[in-house]
C-alpha cells in the first residue's frame, strides 16, 4: 500500500506542475525528469481516472472539466501530506 501511495502522489506532483506550466517540456525540466515520464504519468492518472484530464494543442495543454476537478483534489492531498509531515516531526 505505502509503495502504491507514494507513486500515486509522485503523478499529483507531475500532475500539478503539469496544470500550472502547460507545457510536458517545462514539467520535465522542473522535476528533473525525461518527458516521456512526465507522458506516462499523465496517461497513468488518466486511465486511473477514466477521464481525459488535459486538451492537447501543439506544445501546449489545457484543463479539461475533469482535470480542473482532480486539480482541486491533487492540490489538498499534497497539502495534507505536508501538514502530516509538520504534525509528525513535532510530535514530540
Amino acid at each position: 500500500m505505502g509503495v502504491i501511495c507514494l507513486k500515486l502522489l509522485d503523478k499529483i506532483e507531475t500532475f500539478i506542475t503539469l496544470a500550472e506550466c502547460r507545457s510536458f517540456t517545462e514539467t520535465a525540466k522542473r522535476l528533473y525528469c525525461s518527458q516521456p515520464t512526465i507522458t506516462t504519468h499523465i496517461q497513468q492518472l488518466e486511465e486511473q481516472f477514466q477521464s481525459i484530464l488535459f486538451l492537447r494543442t501543439g506544445k501546449k495543454v489545457q484543463l479539461t472539466k475533469q482535470g480542473e476537478v482532480l486539480l482541486e483534489y491533487a492540490k489538498q492531498m499534497t497539502n495534507l501530506v505536508q501538514e502530516a509531515a509538520i504534525k509528525v516531526k513535532s510530535a514530540d
